[in-house]
Order: C-alpha cells, then sequence, then structure tokens
C-alpha cells in the first residue's frame, strides 16, 4: 500500500534484517527468511503484559531500527495504543513499554492511521467536538505511559492552543465539528516524545501523507435523505510542525490513494460529487460524478479561497461498486469491480486512464 519512496504506511508484515516480522491477531511473529527455508524464532503478545484485549483493535505496525510499533485503538483504555518492542539481529522480541494516544476511533476500512518517515511516528487521529458536556481540554490530544492502574489524570497535553488552527472561512456543518489532529512522535527517543498540529473543520475526512506533509480533505456528513454537501476544505499540514494552510474544494476524494503530490509541486486529487469521508466503510459507498482536481501547493493560503472551477477537468463516470483508484507514472487510473461476490459480466468498459 505504500504510495511513496521514504513513507512507509502501517501494515500486517514487516521486514527487519533477514527477518519478517509478523502481526496475526494480537501476537507478534518472527520468521528468519533464506535458505529456501522459513523459521519460525519468537512469538509474544502485541500488547503489554497483564493487560486485558476484549476491547482493542491491533491492525497495524511499522518497524523502525531495532523499535517495532503496534498501533492498534483501545476502547477499554481510551483512545490510539502504541505499543513498542524492542527486536534484535537474531529475531528475538522483548516488550518495551506502551503509550495512549487520545482520539476517538480513527478506523477506515482501506486507510491506515500511520505513517513512518525516517524515525518519526506519524498518526492521523481526529477528536470530534460537541458530543461531550464537560471540559473541553480533557478533549485535547495528550499522550499517557501506560502502566498497572494508570488514570486519566496521567494523560499531557501534547498541542498547545497556539498550534490548533482553522480555515479563515466559517466551516458550514450540519453536525459536530472535528478536531483533525497530526501527531508526530520521534521513535529514536525511548522516552517516545510527541508533539500535535490540530485543524478545526467538518466531520468528514480523507486524509493522505507526502514526503512533506499530511494533506486533510474535510466534508460535511448528511444522513438519510439530505443532499450531500458539495463545499468541502482541505488542509495542508506540514510535517515540520509549520502552520496549516487550507484551500476551498468541491467533492471528497474516495480514500488515501485519491491524491498524488507530484514532482512538479501539483496535488492532483481524483474526487467524486458524493462523498463523505473515509471513516469506517465510507469510502465503499462513495458515489456520483468523477472528476480529477490539480492544482499548484503554492494555491494553498489561509483558506478564505476557492479553488478555481478549471482546476476539475471532468473524467468518465464508471458503473458499480467498490470503486478503486491508483496513480502510476504519468496516468491516474481509476475503476469498480463486482465487490466480494461472484465476477459479473460486462458489456461496457471498467477500467479507465488519465493521463
Amino acid at each position: 500500500n505504500n504510495q511513496h519512496a521514504g513513507v512507509d504506511e502501517g501494515g500486517i508484515v514487516k521486514l527487519h534484517g533477514d527477518h519478517l516480522v509478523i502481526l496475526r491477531r494480537g501476537r507478534l511473529f518472527t520468521v528468519k527468511i533464506g535458505d529456501n527455508s522459513l523459521k519460525p524464532v519468537d512469538s509474544v503478545d502485541a500488547f503489554a503484559p497483564g493487560v486485558n484485549p476484549q476491547s482493542d483493535w491491533y491492525d497495524e505496525m511499522l518497524v523502525s531500527g531495532n523499535t517495532v510499533a503496534v498501533i492498534g485503538y483501545s476502547y477499554g483504555r481510551g483512545g490510539t495504543e502504541i505499543n513498542l518492542f524492542d527486536i534484535d539481529e537474531l529475531g528475538r522480541l522483548d516488550y518495551r513499554s506502551t503509550y495512549h494516544l487520545r482520539s476517538n476511533d480513527y478506523y477506515s476500512s482501506r486507510n491506515y492511521a500511520s505513517r513512518l518517515v525516517g524515525n518519526k511516528l506519524i498518526f492521523y487521529t481526529p477528536m470530534y467536538l460537541g458530543y461531550y458536556s464537560g471540559d473541553p481540554m480533557e478533549r485535547f490530544p495528550a499522550v499517557r505511559k501506560w502502566h498497572k492502574g494508570a488514570t486519566d489524570k496521567e494523560f499531557e497535553r501534547i498541542i498547545p492552543a497556539t498550534n490548533i488552527y482553522r480555515a479563515e472561512r466559517p466551516v458550514e456543518s450540519s453536525n459536530s465539528m472535528a478536531l483533525h489532529t497530526v501527531t508526530v512522535c520521534d521513535l529514536a527517543s525511548r522516552e517516545f516524545s510527541c508533539k500535535a498540529t490540530g485543524t478545526l473543520g467538518a466531520p468528514g475526512r480523507v486524509f493522505y501523507v507526502s514526503p512533506t506533509s499530511v494533506y486533510v480533505w474535510t466534508t460535511d456528513w448528511s444522513y438519510g435523505d439530505a443532499k450531500q454537501r458539495s463545499a468541502s476544505m482541505l488542509y495542508k499540514m506540514p510535517l515540520d510542525g509549520s502552520a496549516p494552510s487550507a484551500l476551498g474544494v468541491n467533492g471528497s476524494p474516495v480514500d488515501q490513494f485519491s491524491f498524488l503530490e507530484s514532482d512538479d509541486e501539483h496535488l492532483n486529487v481524483l474526487v467524486r460529487s458524493d462523498g463523505y469521508g473515509e471513516q469506517m466503510w465510507g469510502s465503499e459507498f462513495a458515489a456520483g460524478d468523477v472528476a480529477l482536481f490539480c492544482v499548484p501547493v503554492s494555491n494553498f493560503s489561509d483558506g478564505s479561497l476557492d479553488a478555481p472551477r478549471y482546476r476539475y477537468q471532468e473524467v468518465p463516470k464508471p458503473e458499480g461498486y467498490t470503486f478503486q483508484n491508483r496513480f502510476v507514472g504519468d496516468y491516474l487510473l481509476y475503476g469498480t469491480n463486482s465487490g466480494w461476490g461472484r465476477p459479473q459480466e460486462r458489456d461496457a468498459a471498467n477500467l479507465f486512464a488519465v493521463n
């Protein structure tokens, strides 16, 4: 699933030297490769000793140097959970520590929450506002080191008020707002220090990580027979922690593969007219007309301006479901298929290539 060299995505199989590291059903395994054989070496729980993982989901992993990071979401302990392990050249694993990052559920059927750029572990996490009547400071992104008996009071905020931004144009949302947060943690330090930046926006989102920035395309949620809103806001959040910028846009991408920050310093995005983000199964239900959006990165500003209409090139709309898209070389490829059922016979083209 990698889109850029040097921007590693969370996954369930990674390589460390001569060993595969495998995340499987809440366990970590190492397997030695080479000599035309596979040799099991070690296995440990993918979570802290003594923890009941019944309310947890562990579904992504990254390897940086001799550190294995297992990322999951814990309903039992409050947010994104990061479990760190040491791995040596023989493939042996040792549990090191666990941290919790305060967030709402980040799950997407297609996108992982984590990336790795060098030694920097990068997370996108949402925090939905408006559903909580207590102290708002208790909803700000924060990190806690886990230990037996840990309490919510041990969370330490990682985002000051001066690192929270909004676009100049007011956000029109028929639902609650969301604090879209990008957190960067240093895996080179055993203390796991983290810093975060947030933007206020509509709750629907699709995010993409380039070698230099995290892009978050936000759109309103609509339910039932309500017409989908087409007005959206696209945020560019630099990985160096500098201030975000924004641009008014229309429609919504399908998933992270709808984006490409190209070498000519343009952002290319495939959008559909009826979409509301990638959260949960949102990517599977994107629908409507299709267009290729292309804009110079330099056009991002304070969010008071909309991208002009000529930045959208209409492209053919495919029939069917489970829409997929990829940028390959100088082409955008997209199409639909039959989902999880028996392949269907078709009498029309179903794969499209756009130069």
